[in-house]
């Protein structure tokens, strides 16, 4: 079995779009600077923290379960769309560096959703570029296909740009985002997933958490985000049974992490 439980992803494979030049204001710029400062990072912790970014970015990201083509809706299933996506509308009330990048990671994997339900995408594409534009990074690019690859390079670029919790930031809410949309229709979704798939996704969470532990000392936003996400710490399903068996169990914790994320 694949060492620890869950919980990074993807996010963030994030999608991002490349972005402008809107500088975030003032206030939130001192709210997040005096949040992390990654030259305090000791070498022996950035060391891991580059290690376990290799083995979670050589995984698939955890988003492309809904691009596989194994999740194949009736005429009747398209008519009803899914109520339970982020409201893109929110986007407009996040103030914090840390709660828009999590809205990437979330964002990464409604997109693929809406993408299954024939929803609007350049609605999901426009958010994303806004968002792209208030953090004003770079690395931050929408990708209608993203791959491991894109994943590699968007660490290493928030690393060089002094960022890197923010990486696993969108990570850690694209995984949440994919528990949460699982944990709402497990029966249509779950086929998405094979037994190996399942277990990468249980192993994202193990190397997520480790990450985000070796990150709390440093980042109060990170701290915050380990006891979001304390309770979903038992995830560490090998096979798709398992997976399915455990989202049951914990679709409350699961409802609850989601919406504590952006709040």
């Amino acid at each position: 079995m694949k060492k620890f439980s869950f919980l990074l992803a993807a996010t963030a494979a994030l999608v991002l779009a490349s972005c402008g030049g809107k500088k975030t204001d003032a206030n939130q710029e001192s709210k997040d600077s005096v949040s992390f400062e990654q030259s305090q990072i000791e070498q022996k912790v950035m060391a891991e923290l580059d290690s376990v970014a290799d083995i979670y970015n050589s995984l698939n990201p955890v988003e492309g379960v809904f691009a596989n083509g194994k999740i194949q809706l009736s005429d009747e299933e398209l008519k009803a769309k899914p109520a339970y996506l982020y409201d893109l509308k929110n986007i407009d009330n996040l103030s914090l560096l840390s709660q828009k990048y999590r809205a990437l990671g979330v964002l990464a994997v409604d997109a693929k959703v809406a993408e299954i339900y024939k929803m609007d995408s350049d609605a999901y594409a426009a958010a994303i570029a806004k968002i792209a534009t208030d953090v004003n990074d770079p690395a931050v690019k929408f990708n209608k296909d993203y791959s491991a690859e894109d994943l590699k390079a968007f660490y290493a670029a928030e690393k060089e740009n002094g960022r890197l919790n923010f990486f696993w930031e969108a990570s850690a809410a694209a995984v949440v985002e994919n528990l949460f949309v699982l944990s709402q229709n497990v029966d249509k979704f779950l086929p998405a997933f094979d037994d190996k798939s399942a277990s990468e996704f249980s192993y994202h969470v193990a190397l997520l958490k480790l990450s985000l532990d070796d990150l709390a000392e440093y980042d109060t936003h990170i701290k915050e985000l380990v006891d979001i996400l304390a309770p979903l710490n038992e995830l560490n399903a090998i096979n798709v049974d398992q997976l399915k068996e455990q989202i049951g169990k914990m679709k409350p914790q699961i409802e609850t992490a989601r919406a504590q994320m952006l709040k």
